[in-house]
């Protein structure tokens, strides 16, 4: 038996000696005590063998799990811990982000997000070249009113294969009533022949682009559950709650606009893409980092998501991968037919 598994079981072995004596562990440590426990009954971490689920968006074929960019990027929703990016950025270095794209192949994911900015650009780069890596890349397009082009014509010299507007200028230009933005966008996207998606958090957006007939071949949603303790308590539904030119659904939950929320209407995101037939890609699908990856996809693709966007460590890549195969061995119960 290794060494780790052996300190492993002491810890538990300690802990549940201690769970006798006194109720007094403190929160985090209680956490920790169920975090081991679960990972002493899961196997080690090794990608099961068997292909991975895969959809299509337009012409290209990809993996139901698509990594983000965010953790990689050295970016992450931390609620109030100041010390997470810096942390981010001593872990993954240039080295490990290519080690990183690596494992990802190699479980089987084929498909990444990638945000538009030089030392990205540069790893992607350096991973196809040097590496001979294969992995297809959705630039996230960050636009504004004055430029439209600048992250596109980055991410086409790169050689993407697909491009969203990021969902911060999606809801941003929902708000001002500027769709027009957001079609140009989408349009100039369109001419190089890729997929064009658009991004958000709010679902207001996503309705309006849909009503304005805007042609995104794709819609990259926030999409989790929000049943986890730091979202709060569902809100009570006003029923003379109306419609405004900036609302157009009553929220379900406390507004988004803080680091530990970020599906504020579940409910009513799913009753949406029953409707629409575009591919639906959901992130934020475990709530920046506090839903467990097997409730979070399930809970996805149960409820309408085609593919799924998930930042991973290393570590985490193979355990999330098998949890993806295993949902759909088991024929996920879903009321949206696949629309990808």
């Amino acid at each position: 038996m290794s060494q780790e598994k052996l300190d492993r079981r002491n810890f538990l072995t300690r802990a549940s000696a201690l769970t006798a004596a006194t109720t007094a562990f403190s929160f985090e440590e209680q956490s920790l005590l169920a975090y081991q426990q679960r990972r002493e009954m899961q196997p080690s971490a090794v990608a099961a063998p068997g292909s991975m689920p895969m959809g299509k968006l337009g012409s290209l074929q990809v993996s139901r799990l698509i990594a983000g960019h965010n953790l990689v990027g050295a970016t992450a929703h931390s609620r109030d811990l100041i010390y997470v990016s810096q942390l981010l950025r001593a872990y993954f270095t240039d080295d490990k982000i290519l080690d990183t794209y690596k494992k990802y192949e190699e479980a089987g994911i084929n498909t990444a997000f990638l945000r538009v900015e030089a030392r990205q650009l540069k790893l992607a780069k350096r991973y196809r070249e040097e590496c001979g890596g294969k992995l297809q890349w959705v630039a996230q397009l960050v636009i504004n009113e004055k430029d439209l082009t600048h992250d596109l014509d980055l991410a086409m010299e790169l050689g993407v294969q697909a491009a969203y507007v990021r969902g911060l200028e999606g809801d941003r230009f929902f708000k001002a009533g500027r769709l027009d933005w957001i079609a140009a966008a989408v349009e100039k996207i369109r001419s190089h022949k890729i997929p064009a998606g658009v991004g958000s958090h709010l679902l207001d957006t996503l309705i309006a682009v849909e009503k304005e007939k805007i042609p995104a071949d794709f819609y990259f949603k926030t999409f989790n559950s929000a049943k986890y303790w730091s979202a709060g308590p569902p809100l009570p539904q006003d029923p003379n709650w109306r419609p405004s030119r900036t609302e157009l659904v009553q929220s379900e939950y406390a507004p988004g606009n803080h680091d530990n929320l970020w599906e504020t209407t579940p409910a009513q995101t799913k009753a949406f893409f029953e409707k629409v037939e575009k591919p639906f890609i959901a992130y934020k699908v475990l709530g920046a980092g506090a839903i467990l990856p097997r409730d979070g996809f399930d809970y996805a693709f149960a409820n309408g998501a085609d593919f799924i966007s998930v930042g991973m460590y290393d570590f985490q890549i193979a355990e999330d991968v098998n949890i993806t195969k295993q949902l759909f061995a088991k024929k996920l119960e879903r009321t949206r037919p696949w629309r990808a």
